[in-house]
């Protein structure tokens, strides 16, 4: 709350000013992020994923040397140190074939309500879901692909009511 001091040769009285006041009910909520992968760490949890397998992230995530949950281990694993995920640029037919799958997909019955980007991911050969997921967010947001994919689409539309119609029989007759 911002005062101001007004004095005078008597008195110093004190105001406060309202619009420079916190609205009531404010609600402040930190977040501690948690600190990031070094190589070291990485180096470990590539050798405690091999011993264990892909499937025990418990049992990996007990032996790390800096405390990280079976999440976290799963989640690094599985975005960024598994050997089959490529870490190169999305290429104009990496971006082709995701609008194909991705607009197919939402085509089927069920699939528009919510997408399952792991079922995309595993469509796309070496990309995890959340880069499929990043990549597809940052294509729908760039107005050039956007002009090129968001094109209306055409509708067959009726023969009017006064046009003749011909049959094979009427043809041969």
């Amino acid at each position: 709350m911002d005062m101001e001091l007004s004095s005078s040769s008597s008195s110093t009285t004190v105001a406060s000013s309202p619009a420079s006041s916190p609205p009531l009910g404010r609600c402040v909520l930190r977040f501690r992020l948690p600190p990031a992968w070094t190589p070291e760490e990485d180096a470990v949890l590539e050798c405690l994923a091999m011993e264990h397998g892909s499937r025990h992230w418990r049992r990996v995530a007990a032996q790390m040397p800096r405390r990280r949950s079976p999440a976290q281990c799963r989640d690094r694993w599985r975005d960024h140190l598994a050997r089959d995920v490529f870490h190169r640029p999305f290429t104009a037919a990496d971006d082709a074939e995701l609008a194909r799958l991705c607009l197919r997909l939402d085509d089927d019955a069920g699939f528009a309500a919510g997408r399952r980007w792991k079922d995309v991911s595993r469509a796309v050969y070496g990309r995890s879901s959340c880069a499929v997921k990043r990549r597809w967010r940052e294509l729908r947001r760039s107005d050039a692909f956007l002009g090129a994919l968001w094109r209306p689409r055409t509708t067959t539309t009726a023969p009017p009511a006064n046009a003749a119609i011909t049959t094979t029989r009427d043809r041969l007759t």
